[in-house]
């Protein structure tokens, strides 16, 4: 059965209802823009708490002679602000069959030129020389992953990518928060923060902005405990009980 508060709209009826407001002197449009906000802080709050959560795997395919392949960041003209967090690990098959899990690098303090492109530079096959496929490496630069040794014959959904995706952006009043609905409460605290602001209702925005950091807090505290491994050793302990 669908949860009756789910969606944006749901938050909205409840935002509007406690401050007294209406969708005339409260609009959809006002709400989205204060949603999308506190939207995203609680996206981060619960990253802390479990990146996992967040968590996506991308396939592209090598192309023979190129060695940067561009990450899904931010290209707000078609995933309204989606875009990657942190990079978790990439694996690489050059012939289609092996894979192997490619070792970071740090692109800046490499000690031999290692970008190429087929007008300046060294050769594919000059770079290729320092670097084996078994053991392929990645740098993360300019919002790419570049590649090495560089592809030398095409591969089709040869690059994986597990990495931690930010939500898109919410739409419309008919979208879903990409959140637990346990906390959609903390985001309708925020946006009752800004609608209150909105209004000069200081005390009230006051009491607002209170509830989101309790229930940031609330939230901390028991997605903690549930995250949390507890391990219990036991032990004989000998007592003379006369």
């Amino acid at each position: 059965m669908a949860s009756n508060f789910q969606t944006l709209a749901n938050i909205y009826s409840l935002v509007r209802s406690l401050s007294n407001k209406d969708s005339t002197t409260l609009s959809d449009a006002t709400l989205l823009a204060f949603s999308n906000k506190y939207f995203y802080l609680l996206v981060r709050e619960l990253i802390g708490l479990n990146e996992e959560f967040y968590g996506e795997i991308s396939v592209a395919s090598l192309v023979a002679n190129q060695t940067e392949y561009a990450l899904p960041i931010d290209d707000t003209a078609t995933t309204f602000g989606g875009g990657m967090i942190k990079i978790l690990r990439l694996e690489v098959s050059h012939d289609g069959s092996n894979w192997y899990i490619a070792k970071p690098i740090d692109l800046i303090n490499q000690s031999s030129p290692i970008i190429f492109s087929s007008t300046t530079g060294p050769t594919v096959a000059t770079i290729n020389q320092d670097y084996s496929t078994t053991s392929p490496e990645y740098a993360f630069f300019d919002k790419s992953i570049w590649l090495y040794p560089i592809p030398t014959a095409a591969s089709t959904s040869g690059l994986r990518i597990f990495w931690i995706k930010r939500p898109d952006e919410l739409a419309s009043s008919t979208s879903i928060p990409d959140l637990p609905k346990d906390w959609l409460s903390i985001l309708q605290e925020g946006i009752l923060y800004d609608v209150f602001r909105k209004f000069g209702r200081t005390s009230d925005a006051r009491d607002a902005l209170n509830n989101w950091h309790v229930g940031i807090a609330k939230m901390k505290e028991l997605d903690q405990v549930v995250n949390q491994e507890q391990r219990f050793n036991l032990k004989t302990v000998y007592k003379n009980y006369k």
